[in-house]
């Protein structure tokens, strides 16, 4: 076994992955010993091992609430006493997050776009009227059913 006296590992790079193993504490107990030998007589090295030691007592003694999951489960639970679901309040909150500003400007210039570059079929002289009596009730029917849907107004 080499001894580590001469050539500390903190200011050797031959000795560098010694002091990764020893904080990770994957040393084997021979260079282990050899390492804490010299660090009994290198300053710098106490101080590694000094911070590495309080490094490892607070990861120790560090134990992990169950807080977050305690208030997951309340919450759940409060949302199904309301009785309104859940992914309903997300979608609200959603919906009140859109802002139809930009959407303005772009219809507006899809308008002005179809008024000047007319699509193919797209006769501006004659006006069009529908082909048979039987698409017009068809329209009308399927307006009616639409004015009939409960949706949010604002």
């Amino acid at each position: 076994m080499k001894d580590l006296r001469p050539s500390c590992p903190l200011h050797s790079e031959e000795h560098a992955s010694l002091l990764l193993d020893y904080c990770a504490r994957r040393l084997d107990p021979d260079r282990k010993a050899a390492l804490e030998a010299h660090m009994e007589h290198c300053a710098a090295c106490q101080e590694l091992r000094s911070a590495q030691r309080l490094v490892w007592d607070s990861l120790d003694s560090w134990e992990a609430s169950d807080t977050g999951w305690e208030f997951n489960q309340r919450l759940q639970e409060r949302l199904r006493q309301e009785g309104r679901p859940a992914w309903m309040d997300s979608v609200s909150t959603w919906r009140e997050g859109i802002s139809w500003k930009p959407a303005v400007p772009l219809a507006a210039a899809l308008a002005l776009w179809l008024m000047v570059f007319p699509p193919n079929g797209f006769n501006s002289s004659k006006p069009s009227a529908p082909q048979q009596p039987d698409q017009l009730e068809k329209v009308l029917e399927d307006v009616q059913m639409l004015q009939q849907l409960p949706l949010g107004r604002r």
